[in-house]
């Protein structure tokens, strides 16, 4: 019994092994999934430079040097503030604005943020101008 044997040419996509594409899959993943897992708070500090408009920003609070809070355009104070966190709270995608002028010492800051934090919120965002020249 006589085989037939053709001599066709094979083609280039033939040739790359299974094994090269999912190492080369394997790598972009790997590479990818770097990326995606930092993870840290948006800040940025009075005068900056750069700014970027956060559109989903539904709790502000504006904290003045004299301790003057207002929580959504209505004047509070620190104690209250928690409560009224508390009773807004819907879900942690929620946006909770910080403005606070630039004379007042960060731990105040990280006090309010503490505050924000402990109601349920996980997006807070602090506020600055642009830095004039």
């Amino acid at each position: 019994m006589k085989l037939r044997l053709s001599k066709q040419k094979i083609s280039s996509t033939m040739l790359i092994s299974m094994t090269d594409v999912i190492f080369l899959l394997l790598v972009f993943l790997l590479i990818a999934s770097n990326f995606a897992s930092q993870t840290g708070m948006p800040i940025r500090l009075p005068g900056s430079r750069t700014s970027e408009r956060q559109t989903l920003q539904s709790i502000s609070i504006k904290y003045y040097s004299n301790n003057q809070v207002f929580y959504n355009e209505m004047e509070t104070n620190l104690t209250e503030l928690q409560e009224l966190l508390k009773l807004d709270f819907v879900d942690s995608a929620q946006v909770v604005r910080i403005s606070a002028e630039k004379d007042i010492p960060l731990q105040q800051v990280i006090q309010v943020m503490d505050l924000i934090r402990e109601a349920g919120f996980e997006r807070i965002f602090v506020a600055t101008d642009a830095q004039r020249n």
